[in-house]
């Protein structure tokens, strides 16, 4: 903007990184993270952004777009000291805010609370359980209500037999409390046996909203297969039958789930398997055609060599375009989890635009920086440009807030600092970061000639 004294200098907004939090972590499989809500019956815009800290508490952040006054909400304090465990948001239909938080793999429950009041995580009621005793264990909590199915929301997890999991279940009643009006059904199997343990394949969600339950999923862990097949199909919720992206049908739920065997050929269900390459996850999304856009990493046999790749289906075939070279893992572990990669995330309001984390040589030597792409609508890259620049430690595992408007407060959010390992119990040191986000700085033109990263 232009200041109406002429005296004066020019002057521009810039967005600078700012600290959210110095102490929170989160996983990418739990969605949502993060959520911007408009609640047209009380004019109320807020967005809510959860994690977990390094003592274990399950956090929240909500801000006010309209007052701008922030808030800090602990949801639960001394919880499982695991990266795994952030919590994820569902927004009601009467504008109560539900969250979501399980510990990983330990314990068949979901703990939950919802607010009293709408729009407001200052009124959360008390903690509530979902037990899923007989239907496995509970990680990476992801809720979904679905407008043909009014009364209810649909909860998928990694659960049956460590598999992607799905149920159904009413709408919180005014004390919070809900029954399964649908039990855990087993989304896909990828044992060649029932009796085969290890297998536990990784699925990302998102939903049209109405009827339809996207889902991208591997096969197994990429640790434990290579090559490791990227898959992709979608769950009709009145019918639960499974389909491939073309509709087609590949399973109906009510028979059981759908067997997988790393080798499948039929190119409206399998997204990517190539030789020597382990395949893993990272977003799912739908364009302005109601067609599955999904942000996936090609992990080389040794992993240490990750591949971007952004995955478009064109409505006969999938499209698949290399966004950038990954690096290797992130983190400061040279002992485990060499498939960690710095991340990725998509736009959901219009998945042409896509932040990653990749190493880029700065002043404090290689560090993981985020950056901005755009998908032109041939597949071709539109644009590149580098977000945070010359940082001294790692900014990775980005986040466009759902429903966010790009260019607002508290739209794209990244853990930033060191991370050793995704558990902090028993004396390890585990996940020491913070959560970054944007913010607007006023930049007189003077300022900014004299500024190198202008």
């Amino acid at each position: 903007m232009t200041n109406s004294n002429s005296n004066l200098n020019a002057e521009r907004i810039e967005r600078i990184p700012a600290t959210l939090t110095d102490d929170g972590a989160w996983c990418w499989f739990a969605d949502p993270r993060a959520m911007r809500y408009v609640n047209a019956a009380t004019g109320s815009v807020k967005t809510y952004i959860g994690y977990i800290d390094v003592a274990g508490n399950i956090q929240a952040v909500q801000y006010d777009h309209i007052t701008q006054e922030r808030k800090q909400v602990q949801v639960r304090t001394g919880f499982q000291q695991d990266d795994h465990n952030n919590p994820t948001f569902l927004a009601l239909p009467d504008g109560r805010v539900m969250i979501f938080y399980s510990e990983h793999s330990t314990t068949p429950y979901f703990y939950y609370r919802v607010t009293t009041r709408p729009d407001d995580l200052e009124t959360l009621g008390p903690e509530k359980i979902i037990d899923t005793t007989g239907y496995g264990n509970t990680t990476y909590p992801s809720p979904f209500v679905m407008t043909d199915q009014p009364g209810y929301f649909y909860l998928l997890w990694r659960g049956v037999n460590w598999h992607p999991t799905v149920a159904r279940f009413t709408l919180p009643d005014p004390d919070g409390d809900v029954s399964c009006d649908m039990e855990p059904k087993q989304i896909v199997d990828s044992r060649s046996h029932e009796q085969e343990t290890g297998k536990r394949p990784y699925a990302k969600y998102e939903t049209n909203g109405k009827d339809k339950i996207m889902m991208t999923y591997t096969y197994t862990h990429p640790d434990n297969m290579i090559p490791n097949s990227l898959y992709y199909s979608y769950l009709d919720v009145n019918t639960l039958r499974l389909h491939g992206a073309d509709g087609h049908q590949l399973a109906d739920l009510n028979r059981g789930p759908l067997k997988l065997d790393n080798k499948e050929t039929d190119p409206a269900h399998l997204v990517d398997r190539q030789p020597g390459i382990r395949n893993w996850n990272w977003d799912i999304a739908v364009d302005k055609e109601g067609y599955p856009v999904i942000l996936f990493v090609r992990i080389h046999e040794e992993k240490n060599r990750h591949h971007y790749c952004y995955a478009k289906w064109s409505g006969t075939e999938w499209r698949i375009t290399p966004l950038a070279d990954g690096g290797r893992w992130f983190h400061q572990n040279d002992q485990r989890e060499h498939c960690y990669s710095g991340g990725m995330t998509l736009d959901h309001n219009d998945p042409s635009t896509v932040y990653m984390s990749f190493p880029v040589q700065g002043k404090h030597g290689e560090v993981f920086e985020i950056h901005h792409c755009v998908i032109a609508d041939d597949g071709t890259i539109a644009t590149i440009n580098q977000v945070t620049e010359d940082s001294s430690q790692n900014n990775v595992r980005p986040f466009v807030v759902r429903n966010a408007a790009l260019g607002e407060a508290y739209d794209l959010i990244w853990m930033h600092g060191d991370y050793y390992y995704w558990d902090h119990t028993q004396g390890r040191l585990g996940y020491t970061t913070g959560l970054r986000t944007l913010c607007d700085i006023v930049v007189s033109e003077d300022e900014a000639r004299t500024d190198p990263s202008a």
